[in-house]
């Protein structure tokens, strides 16, 4: 796969989950205070991520051990779980400075379903059954809100972030994250804070010359 058709195939979709998200934002704050409240919005958000983790998730275990067949999160995990540094990865966002790790749970030894995962399986087969998840058991739709569609998005981002990168250094790409650049995340930690996350332009100098990149998908 090339970076083109990465672009084309898996972040053009990232870009419009992720501005539907940020639509929600005029009506609710990105806030640590309203990550409880749930909406019909956050339901389908919540669907459409959960459906395109296991998508990407699939392609990025693939690129990991080429003979990967695996088909749930439980084989995933198997085999992503040698790779601490994705599981422990931090994932800033933007808007308030928080800082998530979408994969961590990952970091036991333990089969236990990340939480944003296990609200997805809910929602979508379980809508109005009681469910307890972090210790709080209410109506599955409920767990349909702002804290966790955060989390599935970021935990979406991440992966393809790191299915990026190795397809760009193959590429002699000079910039090494996909573009536009999201408005909500960027990777923090380790390497990471040596790689610029750009927007929809990037600068570069090549040969003594200041060059521009621009992006060919928008908002």
């Amino acid at each position: 796969m090339s970076c083109e058709e990465f672009i084309s195939a898996y972040w053009s979709q990232y870009i419009l989950l992720e501005k539907e998200f940020i639509s929600t934002l005029h009506y609710l704050s990105l806030d640590s205070e309203n990550e409880n409240a749930f909406s019909q919005a956050y339901a389908k958000l919540i669907l459409e991520l959960g459906s395109e983790i296991d998508v990407v998730l699939k392609q990025y275990c693939k690129n990991i051990d080429k003979s990967f067949k695996g088909t749930d999160m439980g084989e995933y995990k198997d085999c992503i779980q040698c790779n601490s540094d994705f599981i422990k990865q931090q994932v800033e966002e933007k808007i308030t400075h928080r800082i998530l790790n979408p994969w961590i749970e990952w970091s036991t030894s333990s089969k236990r379903a990340l939480c944003w995962w296990k609200v997805y399986n809910k929602v979508k087969h379980n809508r109005t059954e009681l469910t307890e998840i972090d210790n709080v058991t209410k109506s599955s739709y409920k767990f349909a809100n702002q804290k966790y569609t955060l989390l599935a998005l970021a935990g979406l981002y991440q992966i393809l972030v790191y299915t990026y990168y190795p397809l760009a250094i193959g590429e002699n790409k000079k910039i090494l994250t996909p573009m536009p650049g999201s408005r909500l995340f960027k990777l923090k930690g380790g390497m990471w804070d040596s790689i610029d996350f750009w927007d929809e332009l990037a600068f570069y100098v090549e040969d003594g010359n200041i060059c521009i990149e621009s992006s060919s998908v928008h908002y």
